[in-house]
């Protein structure tokens, strides 16, 4: 088996609107995509989402001559307060991405939603300031490890070429695409509602009182790009003739529950023999589907004082079960002194880092500073930053990464069996009954797909 050469490919959507513009408020919220089957490998990292960003200010804007946010602070006059949260960008706008084979019957291989939960998580666990700085920002100019800058970007339409983050893409190089295979794939994406995806934080003195409800964002132009591997002439024939097979690859589930006491037990049903990890964030009710609040926050547990989630409710301990007996670690995790004292809870943000497989990579946005809300003036290297104006930070933004998460099999990475068991996690804080917090909890798993000359089946 030998590769001879690589074709690099760009499809547009299927399903094409008026203008070309994607949008949940004027109903053009689902975009899919068809690769066909062919005898070929897809490399999976090559799958690129290309198109413009806009954010609209008024519904009635005119296409040719949209009504653009104005989010410079140091600009005199009515300013216009609209972006995407900086840690996971474009993909903010996702409620929904499935993909399916195109074999007999359209398996579902994998569907996941609220990517952008997933990844305002997980995104700054697995890269530093520098490269939400540097590629990260370059290939999505909303993202940024400062919320000003991946702001003032949105200011205009933006061009973007983002990769789609889910297991089966990121978590495989390559897939065959033909008759022995997942005989192409379809993915189709479903834009999430304006006030979840948009933040703006109007106070009525910056001259958009009144615009909120008729803020949205559109995407134009989109098109996928992905590389196929092609082989020689006998091994492609051999792809050709169909057989009987299997392949593994990765896909994310999402469970939600609302956290509300200051001890709960909460039990997730992952279903999947080959689970490898749980991942979970936080957020506090009132702020989904909220234009007003950032819906991918992932700051720490809050009471509610005079109706606004203001008061810190300190994680005091983690234990984590199976069928209530303690896997994969046999001890509780202790964080009520580190949070009491604003310390860093170490071993919960390993344990965090350890469910991504990056607890011994330095790769990561997590620091003192963005824990704890404190501004230093020291550079991504560690080297003070001299300049006239004391009140300049030129670190992230100091705004936490709070999520608790698990490796559920970090010695022989083949995942461990849920099929008929449950995962129970027990949550022990300052959390007072009244200050309901919405959890979402995502399952990394592996599923085998089978393939023969009648189809293709998925076993999870």
């Amino acid at each position: 088996m030998s590769i001879i050469n690589t074709q690099f490919n760009e499809i547009i959507p299927l399903n094409v609107p008026a203008n070309a513009e994607y949008s949940h408020r004027n109903g053009s919220s689902i975009i899919q995509f068809q690769i066909p089957m062919s005898p070929t490998l897809l490399d999976c990292r090559s799958v690129r989402l290309n198109g413009k960003l806009r954010l609209n200010a008024q519904k009635a804007t005119n296409f040719n001559s949209p009504n653009l946010p104005d989010n410079s602070s140091n600009k005199s006059g009515a300013l216009i307060d609209m972006k995407l949260n900086s840690r996971c960008g474009v993909s903010s706008l996702f409620e929904n991405i499935t993909i399916s084979s195109l074999g007999s019957g359209n398996q579902t291989l994998e569907s996941v939603r609220s990517l952008g939960r997933l990844m305002s998580l997980t995104h700054p666990l697995t890269h530093t300031q520098e490269e939400y700085d540097t590629y990260l920002n370059g290939s999505d100019p909303s993202m940024s490890s400062k919320n000003k800058v991946g702001a003032v970007c949105c200011n205009t339409e933006t061009h973007f070429s983002i990769p789609i983050n889910t297991g089966l893409l990121q978590g495989n190089d390559f897939l065959p695409i033909g008759m022995n295979g997942l005989r192409g794939i379809e993915i189709s994406i479903q834009l999430t509602n304006d006030a979840n995806s948009l933040i703006s934080l109007a106070d009525g003195t910056s001259g958009q009182t009144g615009l909120n409800a008729n803020m949205f964002p559109s995407l134009l132009d989109l098109s996928l790009s992905y590389d196929l591997h092609h082989f020689d002439a006998e091994t492609t024939q051999k792809m050709s003739t169909p057989s009987s097979g299997e392949l593994d690859f990765n896909s994310y589930a999402q469970q939600t529950q609302v956290l509300n006491s200051n001890d709960s037990t909460l039990t997730f049903n992952f279903g999947t023999r080959k689970t490898l990890s749980s991942i979970s964030s936080f957020i506090p009710t009132t702020s989904i589907n909220n234009i007003n609040q950032d819906s991918f926050s992932t700051d720490r547990l809050k009471n509610i004082n005079a109706g606004v989630y203001s008061v810190e409710a300190d994680l005091k301990r983690l234990t984590v079960s199976k069928d209530g007996v303690r896997a994969p670690i046999d001890f509780e995790i202790e964080t009520d002194v580190q949070a009491a004292a604003d310390r860093p809870q170490v071993e919960r943000i390993e344990l965090l880092k350890g469910a991504m497989n990056s607890d011994e990579n330095e790769n990561c946005l997590v620091s003192v500073n963005t824990e704890n809300g404190i501004k230093t003036k020291l550079d991504i290297d560690g080297n003070e930053v001299f300049s006239l104006d004391k009140t300049i930070s030129v670190e992230p933004d100091a705004k936490p990464l709070f999520g608790v998460g698990i490796n559920l099999d970090p010695i022989t990475q083949v995942g461990r069996d849920y099929s008929t068991s449950t995962f129970n996690l027990r949550i022990e804080s300052g959390l007072d009954g009244k200050s309901p917090i919405h959890m979402s909890n995502y399952s990394l798993s592996k599923n085998t797909l089978m393939y023969s000359p009648e189809g293709v089946s998925v076993s999870s």
